[in-house]
C-alpha cells in the first residue's frame, strides 16, 4: 500500500481496487484500505477522488472485450491533437478548456470501466467531528456519528431491508408486517451481520472490530465466516474482533454508547489509549502518547463534543498532563 502515499486525485480514480472499496466499504479489501487511511497522513488526495466517485454513484457492468484498446486509443488520439496546437499568449482560458477536456476523457473512461448504471443506493456520510440523521425508505431512522457512512438500497430488494456501516450510528428500527409476517431487517458492519425486527440499537465498526449494544428489542448478531451468532437481549453489548476470531458479550450501561448522540463522550474505567482513539475517530486528531505507561491508564469521566479545544483540555485536566496540539497532532507528555 505504500505507493498510495505518493498517488495524486486521478491516480486513485484509475485504480480499480480504491474504486470498488469506495463503493463496496464492507468487501474483500476494506481492511486493508481502512488501515491505510488510519495510518497515513497523505490522504487529502485519496479524499478528494471519494467525493468525486460517490458524486458519480455508478455502478458495475459487464465491459466489451475491446473497450480497453479502443479507450485507449482515444485517449492517445485526443492527447496527440491537443499537443499539436500551438500555445499562444492570450489564449490560456482556451488552453485550460482543451487540458480539462483531456483528463474528464481519461477519469470518465477509466470510470466507466467499472460504472455505468445509476444503481438504486443512497450513500450518506458524515465529516469529522458532526453527527447526522437519517430516514431510510421504510421510516426507519438512523443517527450517524463524526466520520462514518451508511449505504442502503432506495427501493428495497426482495422483501429485504438492507443497511451497510461504517464507522458508528444508532438505530431506530421500525417494525414492518408483511402477510403476517416481520420483515426482516439486517446491518452490515464489517465482518458481522445484526439481524433485527423492531428495535434500538448502537453499532460501531472500526479497525476490524465491531461492537453491538442493544438498547431495546431483540436482535441476532451473526458472523457467517465464522459460522457464530448469539441473540443478544436489551442492555448487552456483543463485540468482534477479527484477531480474536470469536464473539464476547457482556452487560453494559448504555449511556456509555450511545451519548455520542447528545455530542458527549462519556466514558467508565476506559484506557487513555481507548479514550484517544474515539476521539480520532472522531476529530480525525493523530494522537502520539509520549510515555507508554500512560496509554494503559484507566480513567472516567465525561468529555464535550462541541469543540476539540474543549474536549483535549478536559482530558488534559483528567491527566494532570500537557498535551500540546499542532494542527491534527496531538502529543500527550
Amino acid at each position: 500500500m505504500d505507493k498510495y502515499s505518493q498517488y495524486r486525485t486521478e491516480d486513485f480514480l484509475q485504480d480499480e481496487s480504491f474504486i470498488n472499496w469506495v463503493l463496496a466499504p464492507e468487501g474483500e479489501n476494506n481492511q486493508a484500505w481502512m488501515k491505510w487511511m488510519n495510518s497515513t497522513t497523505q490522504k487529502d488526495a485519496a479524499l478528494k477522488a471519494m467525493e468525486i466517485i460517490r458524486t458519480l454513484d455508478f455502478k458495475k457492468e459487464e465491459v466489451p472485450n475491446n473497450y480497453y484498446g479502443n479507450l485507449k486509443q482515444r485517449i492517445d488520439n485526443t492527447i496527440a491533437s491537443e499537443q499539436a496546437i500551438p500555445i499562444q499568449s492570450g489564449r490560456s482560458g482556451r488552453w485550460w478548456m482543451k487540458a480539462a477536456a483531456v483528463i474528464a476523457t481519461l477519469l470518465t473512461g477509466t470510470l466507466v470501466l467499472y460504472y455505468v448504471r445509476k444503481p438504486d443506493y443512497t450513500y450518506i456520510s458524515t465529516p469529522y467531528a458532526a453527527t447526522k440523521t437519517v430516514w431510510l425508505p421504510d421510516s426507519s431512522e438512523v443517527v450517524l456519528n463524526a466520520n462514518s457512512s451508511v449505504r442502503f438500497n432506495r427501493k428495497g430488494s426482495n422483501g429485504k431491508r438492507e443497511v451497510w456501516v461504517t464507522g458508528e450510528a444508532f438505530f431506530k428500527v421500525r417494525h414492518i408486517d408483511k402477510a403476517g409476517e416481520a420483515q426482516p431487517f439486517a446491518v452490515y458492519a464489517g465482518d458481522a451481520v445484526i439481524e433485527v425486527l423492531g428495535t434500538e440499537f448502537n453499532v460501531k465498526s472500526i479497525n476490524n472490530t465491531t461492537g453491538v449494544l442493544l438498547q431495546k428489542g431483540k436482535v441476532r448478531f451473526s458472523i457467517p465466516a465464522g459460522n457464530a451468532s448469539t441473540i443478544m437481549q436489551p442492555n448487552e453489548y456483543c463485540q468482534y474482533a477479527a484477531a480474536q476470531g470469536k464473539i464476547t458479550t457482556r452487560t453494559a450501561n448504555p449511556v456509555l454508547f450511545t451519548s455520542w448522540m447528545e455530542h458527549k463522550y462519556r466514558f467508565e474505567k476506559a484506557t487513555v489509549q481507548d479514550v484517544c482513539e474515539t476521539l480520532k475517530e472522531y476529530f480525525g486528531f493523530d494522537f502520539t502518547i509520549e510515555r507508554p505507561e500512560l496509554k494503559t491508564q484507566v480513567i472516567s469521566g465525561t468529555l464535550e463534543l462541541q469543540d476539540g479545544n474543549t474536549a483535549l483540555f478536559v482530558l488534559r485536566e483528567l491527566l494532570h498532563t500537557t498535551i500540546i496540539r499542532t494542527n491534527n497532532q496531538v502529543v500527550i507528555r
